[in-house]
């Protein structure tokens, strides 16, 4: 098998092992539930306003409900699963190597929210519960800052290689194509996130200004946590706490 197959398989044997730490553990469950919710509360309020623009919309809501977005994914992951050994025997390593990238993603992203659940208190079992000072307390606890900067670089990369693919129309059609027989064989979840991220990405008409966007806020949002600690608040897009 070729180094991308194996790192797939890596990656994939991950994600597996934090779906079964998440359903194993009920009490950082609930608590995890309320993360999601919480911090797709925060996505909305910091980019409501590029949400609003035509150009930006599909974007954002790819970004914030399939990205970050507060449902149980794992449907999708478990079709990348079952799809991943036909990819492996039909596309290219170039393509692959994208695949590897966001699957990456997706664990860390989990294994992360995982962590930063697991450390805030055990009263924060609804968004509403958790204070901008726990979030940035669990925060600081729960992972070393280079793993959420390697997050937001991940995030980026795809952002940046679906752009380039979303340019080349017999992927586009090949994509709407695939949609009944996807279904049919039990891949629905998958072939909706993918036509949703490319038609989305389509609309831009270019991915450097919203992944731009995406870059300064996020670091912005990542600077401004120890401050709450130290009794700040978070004051960025929305001037009210991203709780409410």
């Amino acid at each position: 098998m070729s180094a991308v197959g194996e790192r797939l398989r890596e990656l994939l044997g991950r994600l597996q092992a934090q779906h079964r730490r998440q359903q194993a553990d009920t009490a950082v469950s609930q608590r995890l539930a309320a993360l999601r919710a919480w911090q797709s509360r925060r996505l909305a309020a910091s980019y409501a306003d590029i949400r609003g623009e035509s150009r930006f919309a599909a974007a954002c809501e790819f970004f914030l409900s399939d990205l970050y977005g507060e449902g149980d994914f794992g449907d999708r992951d478990r079709a990348v699963e079952r799809v991943v050994p036909i990819m492996l025997r039909l596309l290219p390593e170039g393509v692959l190597a994208s695949l590897a990238r966001a699957i990456e993603l997706n664990a860390l992203s989990q294994e992360l929210d995982y962590a930063l659940a697991a450390a805030l208190p055990p009263h924060c079992t609804h968004a509403e519960a958790i204070a901008d000072v726990d979030y940035a307390a669990a925060y600081a606890l729960s992972a070393e800052p280079q793993a959420r900067k390697r997050q937001l670089a991940l995030l980026l990369v795809l952002g940046r290689e679906l752009d380039r693919l979303v340019r080349k129309p017999l992927l586009s059609e090949l994509l709407h194509m695939c949609r009944w027989p996807a279904r049919l064989a039990g891949l629905g979840a998958l072939q909706s996130f993918l036509e949703r991220g490319f038609d989305a990405f389509g609309k831009l008409h270019g991915a450097g200004p919203f992944l731009g966007t995406i870059l300064r806020r996020e670091r912005a949002f990542m600077r401004a946590l120890p401050c709450v600690i130290d009794g700040g608040e978070l004051r960025l897009q929305d001037p009210n706490s991203w709780s409410r």
